[in-house]
Formats: C-alpha cells, structure tokens, sequence
C-alpha cells in the first residue's frame, strides 16, 4: 500500500538519500550529486533555500520500499520581496509510476495550502543557486554538464496539470570553430568606443573580488529575474573561496570601466566525468581522483554572467565572453556549454547565438495555482509580471512543446 511518510529519523534521510541510487541504475549519464553536500541538505544546512524559511522532506513508502520523494518549503525572503505567496518545491525523484508520483505533488500542495500558499513551483534548485534548476526535458542521450539537471524523460508526463513557471536554455560551443573576425572586431570596437577591458580574477585577493563581484550583482539583477535575489558579501566570499579551489582564474573573468566592476562572468571545469567515476564520494579516496583526473576534462560550463544595467548592449558580454572562449581552448578544452539562460533574457540569447552557440538543451520549472482558479500575473510574476504572456500563451507553449 503507497503512503506518504514526513521525513523524521536518520533512517528516514538515509532512504531520502539513498533513492537515486538505485532509480537511476538503469541511466549511465546520470551524475550523483556530492554525498556529504546531501547529508548536509537533509539536515537543513548548507543551503540558502531553506534557511530562508520552513521546510519538510518526504518520501512515498510502498510495502516499506522507497519509490519517490520530494521536499516542499517556502522562501520567505524571496516571497517579501517580490510580493508574491509561492511555495516551492525540490529533490524530486519518482519511479516511472503516475500515482506515486501525484501523491507526492499532492502532499507537497497541501502542505504548502495550509501554509497560506497560492502557488507552487518547481523543481527549483535545492540550495537557492543556479544548481540542478529546473527538468530537463529533452536531449536525454547527452552528458550533463556540472551542476545541470539530469532526470528520467518520463518525468514530463507527471506535470501534465502545470505549467510552465519558467523555462532556462542550454546552448553548446565547439571549441574547434574559432569566433568570426566580425564578432572580434566587434567586441574591439565597443571596448574602445565605451572605455572598459576585461581582466582574469585574482584570487590572491579574493576579499576584493568578493566585494567586486557584490557590487556588480547589486546593480545587475533585474527585477523580472523571478527566483533570484542579490547575495550577501559573506555569500560571495563563501562563493569566491570555492571557485578558487575548482575553478582557474582564467575562467573566471571581470570588466571594468576606469576602476569601476561592471561585469563578470564564471566559467568551470565540468567536473561530471569524474564524480561520476567517483559515485559522488569524495572520502576515502574520492578528492585524489577529482584532483588527479581533472587535467583530462574536456568540456567546461559557462555558468554565470552578470552585467550592469547601464554597460548592456555595449559589448561588455561579448568581450568577457570571448576572454575566456580563447583562455579555454588553450586549456585543451574541447567544448563549451553555457547553462542555463533564461528564456526572458533576450540579450543573452542573442549574445549566445552571435558567439555561436547552438541551443540544445531546454529546463523547465512547473508552477501551478494552489486556489480554485487561475492566478494573475501579478501572483505568479509579481514585479515581472509586465514581461510575461498571457496565461492562454502559457498554455499554448507548454502544449507546443509537448508535441
């Protein structure tokens, strides 16, 4: 008989955790997240997401044995800002079976409707960040990239009464095909006709490159950018401390106008081969791996990318772009993929495409009314509201893209 148990006991977070394992035996490209950031999470540390407001896990039982899961929660500082009363939901995993799957989607809605919630979006990414965003919805024969979500193609199917909250674009560069003349002339042109360069991080003084990195995305974080919200400078340093032990400095690339950050852009090693090799465990013998195999990487992930409101369109994009593009093919990388762009962002579309990049991956977050009728706009998008289509659009894409 399914029931659905509240995560409680360490036994109960050890089944949470030890699901994926055996659902995605059948799935090679699968890459197990890190097991020690996993325990973390179901003790309620190491995530941003959950700090920020209350939370429960829990998975579905059908005589004792472990078929799903899922945890639920609400971002209090998130929904104060953009004035919106969403709850969220993330880590789900289910066997390919539609009724436990609905039991869980069920129990994570009536969970958040008791809260006082009119919306419930998901899977969002567990730790507030731009990791495991989103459900992959095609290209299932290709390798994830670091930290981008990889899930079973049936998952679909169980969203059929959603629709699409967001949806972000993976786009692929072949490190083989060097950028045109016309995009390098470009790029030199607004350089020079809008005073600013681009220089490496120097991690040596990795205080400073916090602060810069606060500064630049205080000012660059749009208001119809639904789900995020400016870090703290604790959080940047926490951030620039691990992109010094996993990242190069020459992926790792700012712009500056005189003295001034204007823009940043972050680049990584795709560690996946490896953690998959080392089955997401980096003790006993785990971290000798990681750090011996990673000079056979082939493939790095162009991850995050901020501007300044009055430096876009000026070429500050393509420029840092291209800074690191040259960096890592001669590095020996092969292939670039950036990950993930909002669909809203038109800007960086086009900025991927010029580069010559080639979409090839699609992530959608699901979202769907917790009231007896359809939201506004203003509920759902809150600020972004003015951005977005009409509900009857949204319909008609979600449907189009299940074609």
């Amino acid at each position: 008989m399914l029931k659905i148990v509240r995560v409680t006991s360490r036994l109960d977070r050890k089944e949470f955790t030890d699901l994926p394992e055996s659902l995605y035996r059948d799935y090679p490209l699968w890459v197990p997240p890190f097991s020690h950031e996993m325990k973390a999470l179901l003790k309620s540390r190491g995530s941003q997401l959950l700090a920020n407001g209350p939370h429960v896990f829990f998975i579905a039982k059908d005589d004792n044995e472990v078929k799903g899961r899922i945890a639920v929660g609400i971002e209090q500082v998130m929904n104060n800002e953009k004035s919106v009363k969403h709850a969220y939901f993330t880590l789900f995993e289910s066997v390919d079976d539609r009724e436990v799957a609905e039991a869980l989607l069920r129990t994570a809605e009536s969970w958040a409707r008791n809260k006082g919630m009119n919306y419930l979006k998901g899977p969002v990414s567990p730790t507030n960040g731009d990791d495991y965003r989103g459900l992959l919805v095609d290209n299932f024969d290709d390798p994830p990239a670091v930290l981008m979500p990889y899930n079973p193609p049936y998952y679909a199917s169980f969203f059929d009464s959603f629709e699409i909250y967001l949806k972000y674009l993976g786009f692929q560069y072949d490190l083989a095909n060097v950028i045109s003349e016309r995009e390098i002339k470009f790029t030199e042109i607004a350089m020079d006709r809008y005073k600013f360069r681009v220089e490496e991080a120097n991690f040596r003084r990795i205080r400073e490159v916090s602060a810069d990195l606060q500064k630049i995305m205080e000012e660059s974080i749009p208001n119809w950018e639904e789900d995020i919200l400016p870090p703290t400078y604790d959080e940047l340093y926490d951030m620039a401390k691990t992109l010094k032990l996993v990242a190069d400095r020459r992926m790792v690339i700012i712009a500056r106008s005189g003295e001034r950050p204007i823009g940043f852009f972050v680049a990584l090693p795709d560690f996946s081969p490896i953690i998959r090799e080392i089955e997401g465990r980096l003790l006993p013998f785990g971290w000798y791996k990681f750090f011996r195999l990673r000079k056979s990487l082939e493939r790095a992930r162009a991850a995050i990318l901020f501007v300044v409101p009055d430096f876009r369109n000026k070429g500050v994009p393509s420029a840092m772009f291209l800074r690191a593009y040259r960096n890592i093919q001669n590095m020996g990388f092969k292939e670039i993929e950036g990950s993930s762009i909002s669909s809203m962002n038109s800007t960086m579309i086009a900025n991927a495409r010029r580069a010559g990049g080639k979409e090839y991956k699609h992530y959608i977050v699901y979202g769907k009314s917790l009231l007896k009728r359809p939201l506004s706009l203003s509920e759902i998008y809150g600020p972004a509201a003015s951005r977005f289509v009409s509900k009857g659009q949204r319909n008609s894409e979600r449907v189009l893209e299940r074609i």
